[in-house]
């Protein structure tokens, strides 16, 4: 009976110590190959730690040429960009300094008169007061400080304008001009190109302009394709598009009565075709940017400021 009893407890020990025994030798087969990967880690950081520090010559010459290149190709990107400059309209800077203020409001005056002529003979609406968001001086002068800038903006506004009243049917219930910080007189005090200063965009803001206006989506389909191929360098800066009509139009509208042929024979029944004849309504404002050349600006500002000498 004992024999027996010892028997039965000796078969489970001899199991277990079997079982114990393969999970200790994996447990220790794995610790030997962590161990064998962390030594080879070591080493390797070892290794490289008693090594030159980077950059080396050879990844110092690749760093070179590749700033080099992009340097080159940012270069001809800005190079690219200084194209789109705003001229002055009727080159009003090649007239005397006296002379601008009144040649400014003169051309002010022709072209407002010619766009709303051009609106009449189009069919389009202009708001009351229209005066190419330059109302404030339609009986007054500007300064001689500002009139270089305005004859920018006037370029644009009257591009701008032109662009709107040429679109049979189109109402332009606004068409405003935003001041900018180019365009304050703090900053364009005597009307000197200032410097570059670090860290600054490399571009000029000289107009915002703001406008509203209703037409067909074929207009406001070509006047997006216009702006986006302008002569100048015109971002959309925020674009608000809405149907006059809340409702699309009913898929159970009725296929129009067509009458018989003239000889009498039946007629053709056509499938319906539903179109939506709404308008839009459009919010836009665009932002007009100039990329001057650093070196000129800088070297402009500087001439600008040095005192004249009398001939004696």
């Amino acid at each position: 009976m004992d024999n027996k009893m010892a028997a039965c407890l000796l078969a489970p020990l001899i199991f277990g110590s079997l079982i114990l025994g393969f999970l200790a030798y994996h447990s220790w087969d794995d610790y030997g190959k962590a161990s064998a990967e962390y030594s080879a880690k070591a080493s390797q950081l070892l290794k490289l730690s008693q090594q030159k520090p980077f950059p080396s010559q050879s990844n110092l010459a690749k760093l070179e040429s590749t700033i080099s290149s992009e340097r080159s190709s940012l270069d001809t990107l800005f190079k690219g960009l200084q194209k789109f400059q705003v001229p002055t309209f009727a080159d009003i800077d090649k007239a005397k300094t006296q002379d601008r203020p009144q040649r400014f409001q003169d051309a002010l005056r022709t072209e407002v008169t010619r766009i709303r002529s051009l609106a009449t003979s189009t069919g389009a609406t202009l708001p009351p007061g229209f005066y190419l968001g330059l109302e404030e001086y339609e009986n007054r002068v500007p300064s001689q400080d500002d009139v270089q800038l305005l004859a920018k903006q006037l370029t644009i506004l009257s591009w701008l304008g032109d662009l709107l009243a040429s679109h049979k049917d189109l109402i332009l219930s606004e068409f405003s001009r935003l001041v900018t910080e180019t365009g304050s007189k703090k900053d364009a005090k005597k009307n000197l190109p200032m410097p570059p200063v670090k860290g600054s965009p490399p571009y000029e803001t000289p107009c915002i302009i703001k406008v509203s206006f209703r037409c067909n989506q074929g207009s406001f389909r070509e006047i997006v394709n216009t702006i986006s191929t302008a002569p100048y360098f015109l971002i959309m800066d925020q674009l608000l598009v809405q149907n006059t009509s809340g409702e699309p139009p009913s898929r159970d509208m009725q296929p129009p009565v067509v009458a018989p042929g003239p000889d009498g024979s039946a007629p053709i029944q056509r499938l319906p075709i539903i179109v939506g004849r709404e308008l839009l309504n459009v919010s836009l404002k665009l932002n007009g940017l100039e990329f001057p050349n650093p070196a000129t600006s800088a070297t402009s500002a500087i001439k600008s400021v040095q005192p004249k000498t009398e001939a004696k």
